[in-house]
């Protein structure tokens, strides 16, 4: 089936009226056929305000440049989606303060982009760690050149998942488009190298897609990473919002759980998206280094979006209703040795701190798998 296109906004006003509620509420991310907004917003349930972050993981898109153009990632459509940059560090450590206040207890590095495209991710790293935050990042790893591995190590990252797309030239440069497969995969096999021989703390995992373009090496993929890291992870692609067509957008919604208790989502420039699969701001509920998170997380837009979730109104948020993380997705896991549980309650984790977003609750300990459990 092909799929439902959502218009990106026009944003030619001055920054600081965007951030106003009325006009994020009309900026066209909303969907006010047959109803009119005071009607809408009467119908809000009037909940306690919210004091602290549900989820106790906060997103930080350092930087949206990538040096890839993998097939099954639309930065086709991201190119002139929104303005593209990278993080200011002051505005990050600023943000920093104020989300460990809230309760962060871990931050991931990584949005729509490749993150050590960001000179200064060590720093950033390093600031999060001094103020005892949990790091992950999310890289393709082709930058992971001797020097930077050990600042990246040094800086004391926690975490990092490297998506790895192939197992030959044929099947990796096919994918991975931009990048070679010697050049990640020798240094990938350097930086496991150097953490294990200077007894770093950092937590390697790989990750794989499996697409008819590699799925012959699905099987030697997980042979010959799984003895050398601490996790691996297969699966089958995703649509990415309304960037590709992967899987059918017709069946019976649910909720994804995002709006509710998924992780604050920070963009490289501060704005606030419900979740990483809005990869073009398209749904913007505010900014992060102009406003307070709180007044963000209480302000009517926000609110709405979790309201139209839980109420199953999802045709009031176009880029929402289209995506298919509401649609039924358990065979979406080939496998994973991070846990023991089935995929139709793993497809509910958060990806990166393993957060049930269906039920707000974080992962059991008991059901981590040995290996990877040695290190949390």
């Amino acid at each position: 089936m092909g799929k439902s296109k959502v218009v990106i906004p026009i944003r030619n006003i001055d920054q600081s009226l965007r951030l106003l509620q009325d006009n994020l509420l009309t900026d066209g991310s909303i969907n006010f056929d047959n109803v009119s907004l005071d009607s809408l917003l009467e119908q809000l349930p009037i909940d306690k305000p919210i004091t602290k972050l549900s989820h106790p993981e906060v997103r930080y898109e350092v930087t949206d440049h990538c040096n890839a153009s993998c097939i099954m990632c639309p930065r086709d459509e991201h190119e002139h989606g929104r303005a593209h940059g990278i993080m200011d560090q002051g505005k990050y450590e600023k943000s920093i303060d104020e989300i460990v206040r809230l309760g962060a207890k871990n931050i991931v590095l990584t949005g729509f982009g490749e993150p050590m495209l960001d000179k200064k991710l060590e720093l950033k790293i390093a600031y999060a760690k001094k103020k005892g935050l949990f790091t992950y990042i999310i890289s393709n790893g082709s930058v992971l050149n001797s020097k930077r591995a050990k600042k990246i190590l040094e800086a004391g990252l926690d975490e990092i998942r490297i998506s790895f797309y192939g197992m030959g030239s044929d099947t990796y440069n096919t994918v991975m488009q931009g990048l070679d497969f010697e050049t990640t995969k020798n240094g990938l096999l350097k930086f496991i190298k150097l953490r294990d021989e200077q007894n770093f703390k950092t937590k390697i995992q790989i990750s794989y897609l499996t697409l008819p373009e590699n799925e012959k090496d699905e099987k030697y993929f997980r042979e010959f990473w799984e003895p050398l890291v601490d996790a691996i992870e297969i699966w089958r692609p995703h649509n990415f919002g309304d960037g590709r067509d992967y899987r059918d957008r017709v069946e019976t919604k649910t909720t994804c759980g995002r709006p509710e208790t998924g992780p604050l989502q920070i963009q490289w420039d501060g704005e606030v998206i419900p979740c990483c699969y809005d990869y073009n701001n398209k749904i913007v509920l505010g900014n992060a280094f102009e406003q307070p998170v709180l007044e963000i997380l209480n302000e009517k837009k926000y609110r709405l979006l979790r309201y139209a979730h839980k109420a199953g109104l999802f045709n009031l948020f176009p880029y929402c209703d289209q995506c298919d993380q509401l649609l039924p997705h358990s065979d979406a896991l080939v496998y994973s040795n991070r846990h023991n549980l089935p995929a139709e309650e793993a497809v509910k984790l958060s990806n990166t701190d393993l957060y049930n977003l269906a039920e707000g609750s974080e992962i059991n300990k008991e059901n981590l798998n040995n290996k990877y459990k040695s290190k949390v």
